[in-house]
Order: C-alpha cells, then structure tokens, then sequence
C-alpha cells in the first residue's frame, strides 16, 4: 500500500485544495478512497470546515471569534498543533503499546501531559490496527481513548474534534467487543459512538461507519433483517461519498448476510460484484475476497468445478500478498471440493495439514471446525476410530483455549457417538449447525438429536 498521506498535506486538501498541485490533488484523492486511516483523517478536517461559518466551534460556547482572526491561518495552527501532539503521543505511548498491561494501571487520563488530542487519536489508531488480532489489548487501549477524550477542554479543541474523538473512541470500542463476543456491549458502545457523531456538523460519513459496525453485530446475532438493512444504508452512503472501499467492505458484508440466510444466490451475485469490482478496478484485494467468499456460495450450491476455480484464483492473490490466515482458510475450502467431488481420502489429507496450521496460528475455533470436516471425510472411509482421535486433539485445544460454550459439549458428544460406531454424515452436519450457531451465541446448550438420545 501507498504511503499515508501527511496530516498537513490533508488540512491543505480540504481547507485550500488550490494551494495543491492538480495532480497531487488527484492523487490525495484516490488514496483517501480506498484508505480508511486516511479517509476518516480527511474527514475530520472537511467536517471541521463545514464549521467554519460557526465561530463558536472554535472556542467555548461564549467565546466569540476576534473579528481580527484570519481563518486559514487558526485552522493550520489548529493542524501544526495537532501534527505536534501526534509526534510527543508516539513517545509517550510507546512503553504502553509495547506493554499493555502497564497502561491498565497507569491512569492515564489523570496525568496532563497525556491529556492531548495527540494521544487519543494515537490510542483510537492502536487500537484499530490490533483489534484484529488482539481484540483485548484494543479495548483496553479504546477505554483509554475514551477517557481521555472525556477531559479534553474545550477551550483548547474545537468541539467537532472532541465529537469525532469520542465518536471514533467508542466506535473502536464497539469492533473489540464485537471481536470478543460481547455483542450486547458491542451495541451499547455503538450507540454512544452514533450521540457523539451525530453532533457533528456534518456526520455522514462517521454514522454511515457505525451503521456498517452494527451491521456487523447483528449479523452475529443472527438478526439477520437488521444487519441487512444496516449493511445497505452504510453501502448506498459511501457509494454516495465516494467512499468506495468502505462500500465493499459494506457489500462484502451484505453477501455474508444472504450466505448465512442460506440465500445462495443472492450471495453468489453480490459476491460477483466484488469480483467485478475489484477487477475493474486492478484491485487483486478485492478480487481474491470476493472470489473466496463466491466458492464457498458456489460449493454450497453443488456447483464443485466453478467453487475450485474460485478457490484457486482466489489461493493465488492470498500467496502472492502473504495473507497466512486467508492461504490457510482457502486450503481449507479445496480440501472440501476434494470430499464434495468423491475424493475423501485426499480430502482427509488435506484437512490435516489445514489443522495443523490453525492450531498453529492459535485459531482454536477452525481448528474444531476443520476438525468437523475431517470426521465427516473419515466417516466415508469408515474409520470411526479417526474420528475419536480428531474429536478428542479438538476438545483439548478448545479446552486449553479457555472456550467454555457447550461446543465442548457437541465435540465430546461426537467423540461419543464414533466410540459406540453411531456416527453419520447427518449428525456430523447437526453438529456442525449447532457449533456455528453456538460460536455467535455462546448460552445456547447442546442437545443430542432425538433419534441419538439413549
């Protein structure tokens, strides 16, 4: 990816795009498109010039703007300063970052010097970029942002900056909760985030993020008529702003609602359209997505030669990036066209070294589910004491994971029914069901299937 562009050359883009050379204005704004870092940093600075005709926002509520005051001038002190702030938050916050136990105890927010724009936006960036991976480190770091953003004074910060601060605070918030399985929260923190955004000026953009947030929540709670209509308001508002790949990141999710619906087709077609787009668009990003995602549609549908060509063109862009996850899952998905075409020995091959390399990332939950495949493959083999050996490694990963949701239960039951040569393709697939649905809602408990019940 291209380097981010310098928060001053963005102030100069939206307060005096003239002051800009017409090429490097273009450029600023094909990268502020498909960047989100620098997109919503944009943002902040066009929304802080809508507010420029309201001389209140640049002091207290009883503060007027000296009449003397020349605006171009305050708003690039008002970026110098800001650039200042970011350069002394990055020293401050490094020992946090590399420690984060340290920042749970060190009260921040009540020391002045972290008291600075610099340090929330610094703590929002943080916790974005290891949510992903580290959804408890990010919520540490997003309360601490939050916090902070609270006692920032007004006096010093236009209001619109606070807004959007405390707004991104707890939109952050909400992703790590949302991450953790903590949907009730995750919704909760979203609702506050849309209170600060709505008092911007000009929101659009910052709400459209939440409601493409919420659409993430709900299509875990499998409130699936709420996520679709979140999803598509969030889509059709960037497509509007131009906003192009928070709009396939808003489809992408609209084709993940209809999958889950079972709505195979419909998910198909929209699956398509990031393909398409990403090809239109030379984006090999989009293109290796929206292929994965239209494979695991066109295997579900039965359609086995059109999925492995999906898979193999979406398995190329994943090697050549280095995205290790997205290789694996893939793998993962040509293991299952190997047992969906009459080849389960293959397919029992391959689903082993794809446990392998899950259990090595730690990805306990695809390890289970892998696992799942793995017995159904074996069971065409008629080995039913492979089918204990598989049940029993991902009971103890889970277990030793700290997963505590009555998947356990499901695993140890499968272990059960393959011990006692009572196993079949269709309780494998009912358990496979309830573990899907037990991983979004994790007080569901299991229940053998009756014919199953002794």
């Amino acid at each position: 990816m291209n380097e981010h562009i310098p928060d001053l050359e963005l102030s100069y883009y939206a307060f005096d795009p003239d002051s800009i050379a017409p090429e490097r204005q273009a450029k600023i704004q094909r990268h502020t498109a498909s960047c989100d870092e620098c997109g919503q940093r944009l943002n902040f600075y066009l929304v802080a010039e809508d507010d420029l005709h309201d001389p209140m926002v640049w002091g207290t509520s009883s503060t007027a703007l000296p009449a003397s005051l020349q605006l171009p001038p305050a708003i690039r002190a008002f970026t110098n300063r800001c650039t200042a702030e970011d350069a002394d938050a990055d020293v401050l916050l490094a020992p946090f970052f590399s420690n984060p136990a340290k920042a749970m105890w060190a009260n921040l927010p009540r020391q002045r010097e972290f008291r600075t724009s610099g340090v929330v936006r610094r703590l929002n960036a943080h916790a974005d970029s290891v949510a992903a991976t580290e959804p408890a480190t990010a919520l540490i770091f997003a309360d601490l942002a939050r916090a902070i953003a609270d006692v920032l004074p007004h006096d010093l910060y236009p209001n619109n900056a606070l807004f959007e601060l405390r707004g991104t605070a707890w939109k952050t918030r909400g992703h790590a909760l949302l991450l953790l399985g903590r949907f009730d929260e995750a919704v909760d923190s979203l609702r506050c985030a849309e209170r600060e955004y709505g008092r911007l000026t000009s929101p659009i953009l910052s709400l459209a993020d939440v409601d493409l947030a919420r659409a993430a929540v709900y299509y875990q709670l499998e409130e699936l008529e709420r996520a679709a209509t979140h999803a598509e308001r969030a889509e059709h508002t960037f497509a509007q702003l131009g906003q192009e790949h928070r709009r396939l990141k808003a489809l992408l999710l609209r084709g993940s609602i209809r999958y889950l619906a079972l709505d195979l087709g419909t998910a198909s077609a929209i699956f398509q359209q990031v393909i398409e787009y990403g090809e239109a668009a030379d984006s090999a990003h989009w293109i290796a997505q929206g292929s994965y995602a239209r494979a695991n549609c066109e295997l579900d549908r039965g359609k086995i030669a059109e999925a492995s060509m999906l898979f193999h063109a979406a398995m190329v862009i994943f090697r050549e990036i280095g995205a290790e996850v997205h290789c694996v899952a893939t793998q993962w998905g040509l293991a299952r066209v190997l047992l969906h075409s009459g080849r389960p020995a293959d397919a029992a091959s391959r689903l082993r070294e794809v446990m392998r390399a899950f259990e090595r990332m730690s990805r306990v939950m695809e390890v289970a589910f892998v696992g799942l495949d793995l017995a159904d493959a074996l069971v065409v083999l008629q080995q039913p004491k492979q089918v204990v050996k598989v049940a029993a490694h991902a009971f103890r990963i889970l277990k030793e994971a700290g997963v505590v949701t009555s998947a356990l239960t499901a695993l140890a039951y499968l272990k059960e029914a393959a011990s006692h040569d009572r196993l079949s393709r269709e309780l494998i697939h009912e358990i496979r069901t309830f573990m899907r649905r037990a991983e979004r809602h994790p007080e569901l408990l299991f229940v053998p299937p009756p014919e199953q019940q002794s």
